[in-house]
């Protein structure tokens, strides 16, 4: 082989290890996109436990964002997004009170990225239990399936819409709830004792050991305050 075919052959050898590069960068690229709308979204529900509006609000791009929870109805932009998860769903109460409880558990996340990695779609599955508010004589168990969309903004991926339809709702009579485990053994005692209940909560409570994900301000404990339409600050 001669001196210009030796060089055309590297060229094309090098030209094929250059797209198979930029073909796994991409594909790197995609599974790190997948990461963190799964972070994103499993955060919305963590968020959604404890009746954090303002914070889930602030996981919806600042553009074109909407949530649609069943049947009743959908809301555009940021700010009605916060105005209706806190006066509609919440009741005007943020945080929770003594002995309540609302889990929505997020599962079965399936999340498709768009080649141009800008935008994306994600179907998941919500289970719900709760007694809000603590009084009432019913345990609500429920189930809901997402159809979602994000997108990229100023670099980082939020929500750009929730669409959630409800497959059942069950209120089951209750005779009682328990917010705490066992005590701790007597005849084998532990070397520390377990953390104590959260003022104001009634039982035990896992700080947050993430900030916001996207307006990166730390994450207080969901405990009600005397006013109802109080947070705290997030700054």
């Amino acid at each position: 082989m001669d001196m210009a075919s030796e060089l055309a052959s590297l060229r094309e050898a090098i030209a094929a290890q250059n797209d198979a590069i930029a073909t796994l960068r991409h594909e790197v690229g995609i599974l790190q996109d997948k990461d963190e709308i799964q972070r994103l979204q499993y955060a919305y529900g963590f968020l959604m436990d404890n009746r954090m509006f303002r914070e889930m609000a602030d996981l919806f791009a600042n553009d074109g964002a909407w949530i649609e929870i069943g049947d009743r109805g959908r809301y555009f932009g940021k700010e009605r997004i916060h105005r209706f998860l806190l006066d509609v769903l919440g009741d005007g109460r943020w945080g929770l009170l003594e002995n309540e409880v609302i889990n929505h558990v997020q599962q079965q996340l399936l999340i498709h990225v768009d080649q141009g990695r800008q935008h994306a779609r994600a179907r998941a599955r919500a289970e719900v239990q709760g007694n809000s508010p603590p009084d009432t004589p019913t345990y609500l168990l429920a189930d809901g399936i997402y159809e979602n969309e994000y997108v990229r903004e100023d670099g980082r991926w939020k929500i750009l819409g929730i669409t959630v339809t409800m497959t059942y709702y069950a209120s089951l009579k209750r005779e009682a709830i328990a917010f705490h485990s066992a005590p701790a053994s007597t005849s084998f005692p532990p070397d520390v004792a377990s953390q104590p209940d959260a003022p104001g909560l009634g039982r035990q409570f896992n700080p947050f050991h993430f900030r916001h994900p996207i307006a990166d301000y730390p994450l207080a404990t969901p405990v009600s305050s005397a006013d109802p339409r109080a947070a705290p600050a997030t700054s």
